[in-house]
């Protein structure tokens, strides 16, 4: 049987969730002991972007990979292009007629303006991160591309609930849990269209709809 063959870029990306995930836990944790939980929570999501989700990007794929990941989608939605509107769409509508219209008329203008800009910082650093790198090293493979960044983009959700955990029914483990769902959802939408365009709009508007601003405020 033939050997499998990685390049270098490859074995980083294979090895690093991982690393990113213990990492990300200690961050969070001794952030908010040193901080507190509002200042920990913006410092550990801080040292997960910049370090895990801009570096690791730029330094394996290069800015003409950065470029490459928000090209012209092609198809447009994927294939076929009715699954791929659905599987944009469906998260975060869901989100915006239940629980959102409630969220929002308790939150205060503060609230809704931290939550805009984590939304529009998180939903796209993490699609360059667990969408477009992958993507990008692996465009042939569905199990490195697609499964695997999946898998650990939900497991990486288990780091910042050591601040504030999920108080969804099943607690931390069933947010893990829904976020692989997550990741499989808009890694098909990316892996079949070669574009992060679309999945960053769509995460960014899930994102929002969360209200995460409220972790940051006293």
């Amino acid at each position: 049987m033939r050997a499998l063959q990685c390049t270098s870029t490859q074995i980083v990306l294979i090895v690093a969730p991982p690393f990113l995930v213990l990492t990300t836990y200690f961050a969070f944790r001794h952030a908010a002991v040193w901080l507190g939980p509002e200042r920990g929570y913006l410092v550990g999501f801080l040292f997960y972007w910049i370090f895990w989700c801009f570096l690791l990007p730029f330094l394996t794929v290069g800015v003409d990979g950065l470029r490459g990941m928000f090209q012209s989608p092609q198809p447009t939605f994927g294939t076929p292009n009715w699954l791929g509107v659905l599987l944009l769409l469906g998260p975060p509508l869901a989100m915006y007629i239940t629980g959102f219209p409630g969220e929002v008329e308790k939150a205060s203008l503060k609230i809704v303006l931290y939550s805009a800009l984590f939304a529009l910082a998180n939903g796209t650093l993490e699609e360059i991160l667990w969408r477009g790198a992958y993507i990008s090293t692996f465009p042939k493979s569905w199990l490195w591309a697609y499964l695997y960044p999946a898998i650990w983009f939900g497991l990486w959700h288990l780091s910042p609930q050591v601040i504030y955990p999920s108080k969804m029914s099943g607690g931390p483990l069933a947010f893990a849990l829904m976020s692989i769902s997550l990741g499989l959802v808009w890694g098909w939408v990316a892996k079949t269209t070669g574009s992060i365009r679309w999945t960053v709009i769509a995460h960014i508007l899930l994102n929002f709809a969360g209200l995460t601003g409220r972790w940051f405020v006293p």
